[in-house]
């Protein structure tokens, strides 16, 4: 609980009625600043405003870089595996059981014996007389290896005697 009591105020002596002087003032002349010290400032702080720039801006084009980097890698990475599946793919399909019910579904039967057959001297004459007017480029598929698949198979029979 707040107590009030109330207090006769006393008028203080003030200052004299009439005519003061206002007391001496001790004033100092400060220099301005010269315009050479702003500009100084001004270039170091447009410096420093360049050079922050400058360094967010490499910042910036790292951070860039890395990002196309890590989309690479993880294109890359993708290829991989997709390479791997489609090695594993043609390993299934070049396996021979699957190869072997390919060609039962297409009704190929198993071949239960060879047999050689004589080609008559006058087949082979008539072959011999249509290949010597040929392209030699044609007439002779070991020529062309690139286009030959069993060229590796010619040049094994060449060194056999």
């Amino acid at each position: 609980m707040a107590l009030a009591i109330a207090v006769e105020r006393r008028p203080q002596p003030g200052p004299r009625r009439g005519q003061s002087t206002p007391p001496e003032r001790h004033l100092t002349l400060v220099p301005q600043a010269t315009r050479r010290t702003i500009r100084l400032f001004a270039a170091g702080a447009v410096g420093l405003f360049l050079l922050m720039s400058i360094a967010i801006g490499f910042q910036a084009v790292i951070a860039e870089q890395q990002l196309k980097l890590d989309h690479v890698s993880s294109e890359l990475r993708l290829a991989k595996l997709y390479q791997d599946q489609l090695r594993q793919k043609r390993a299934g399909l070049l396996a021979p059981e699957y190869l072997r019910t390919q060609a039962g579904l297409q009704g190929m039967a198993q071949g239960l014996g060879s047999r050689f057959v004589e080609i008559p001297q006058d087949v082979v004459a008539q072959v011999v007389i249509a290949t010597a007017s040929m392209d030699p480029k044609i007439a002779e598929p070991s020529a062309m290896s690139s286009f030959n698949p069993l060229a590796p198979l010619t040049t094994l029979q060449q060194v056999t005697p």
